[in-house]
């Protein structure tokens, strides 16, 4: 009778322990912002993509003038640390912002779909 006492109070105080969820529906974005792998927000991810053209610009540039004087070893190395932190970047955007923007698209595309699938309706219940 101990043991079955025991163990009913155990399977009880851990049930009361691992409730601690919060019961609130939270919508996406709240849900998102609390996510452990979501670091970087939508517009950040526009910011970095757009960096990221920059600084392909600017290497482009320096490389440029590396080609104009192959002699200069800083146009060289302005060059390489701009082509570096292109690549640095590249990677955190394919890593964290690549399948965000992939699957807003694609729930766009689901909700344009929804959409036309309505207008259609709409359109065919009125002829």
């Amino acid at each position: 009778m101990k043991k079955l006492l025991l163990v009913s109070v155990m399977f009880i105080s851990a049930s009361l322990i691992a409730d601690g969820h919060d019961k609130k529906e939270k919508n996406t974005k709240e849900r998102m912002q609390n996510h452990p792998n979501h670091l970087i927000s939508f517009k950040d991810c526009k910011e970095t993509k757009e960096g990221i053209g920059g600084l392909l610009f600017a290497a482009d540039s320096a490389w440029k003038e590396v080609e104009m004087s192959p002699e200069n070893q800083e146009k060289w190395e302005e060059a390489i640390v701009l082509v570096d932190l292109a690549a640095n970047y590249s990677t955190i955007y394919d890593v964290w912002c690549k399948d965000m923007v992939n699957q807003r698209m694609k729930m766009r595309m689901k909700a344009d779909k929804k959409k036309d699938g309505k207008q259609k309706q709409k359109n065919k219940e009125d002829n």
